[in-house]
């Protein structure tokens, strides 16, 4: 079975210069472990906080699927989306897509 997860990571956000002159300065940022999930009674995908593929957020399930082919549409789709790329993982964690698309 296929995820998409989004493991947490370190980023610099930029400064922001203001329209009164003030600055706020770079800063650093830490994203969240996020991952993509389905809720049961609706045919939207929606992105959250990753709690492990028992866990649930806010009654959602992480989607999972057992093909590559449907998960890479669906991690196209929502990159398209939100500008938002995820990793594609299974039971034994993060799957090599390039090597897998090979075989």
């Amino acid at each position: 079975m296929y995820y998409l997860r989004k493991e947490p990571e370190a980023k610099t956000l930029p400064e922001i210069r203001k329209t009164d002159g003030t600055v706020i300065p770079e800063r650093p940022y830490m994203s969240d472990d996020r991952a993509v999930y389905k809720h049961s009674d609706f045919a939207r995908f929606y992105r959250g906080g990753f709690t492990g593929l028992d866990g649930r957020y806010q009654g959602m399930k992480v989607y999972t699927c057992k093909t590559l082919k449907r998960i890479l549409e669906l991690r196209e789709s929502t990159l398209r989306a939100t500008n938002e790329l995820f990793d594609v993982y299974d039971e034994t964690g993060k799957v090599d897509v390039k090597e897998k698309n090979n075989e």
